[in-house]
């Protein structure tokens, strides 16, 4: 019995050993690859009843958090805007706005599973210099049977490898 519990102490101190030495974070140092304010407008909302925008409003707000996050993690210094005019420059400035969302049946996706009740969201990018000029712009989309959050971390993933290729290739 002894010699059981022996091996699977040696087995799960192996297990953490090899599996926890993985970092996901960049080998940028923060804020060596630039400064980047971000804007996220939520745009019409007209079409939408009070539940669809609760889950719009709970999604950008987790999104928000999200996208900072993952911008610090690869190297850059980055600022989230509650409006246009709070952007002074250095750095760019990252505007994010909604083209369509669809928030999907949470009972659906754990009642039925199989992709029932997914969500969807397409998002437009628009990318401005340090002095207000218009740099690139761009649309992403994608849906998933997990809800909102994660097409919001798609997409967010999405938009750092699109500008670590246009800003740190300069």
């Amino acid at each position: 019995m002894l010699k059981k519990l022996l091996l699977l102490g040696l087995f799960i101190t192996f297990v953490l050993f090899s599996t926890g030495c993985n970092s996901t974070k960049s080998s940028f140092k923060p804020g060596a690859a630039g400064e980047v304010s971000v804007l996220t407008q939520t745009g019409d909302t007209s079409k939408m009843d009070s539940d669809q925008v609760a889950e719009l409003k709970r999604v950008y707000t987790w999104m928000d958090r999200d996208i900072i996050t993952q911008l610090e993690q690869a190297g850059y210094k980055a600022t989230l805007l509650k409006d246009r005019s709070e952007f002074k420059g250095p750095g760019h400035l990252l505007v994010i706005g909604l083209d369509k969302f669809r928030a999907g049946s949470q009972t659906a996706r754990i009642l039925v599973g199989f992709g029932a009740g997914g969500s969807s969201l397409d998002l437009n990018y628009q990318l401005f210099d340090s002095q207000k000029k218009l740099v690139h712009q761009w649309k992403d989309g994608v849906g998933s049977s997990k809800g909102g959050t994660y097409c919001a971390q798609t997409l967010n993933r999405n938009a750092i490898k699109k500008l670590n290729n246009m800003l740190t290739t300069k």
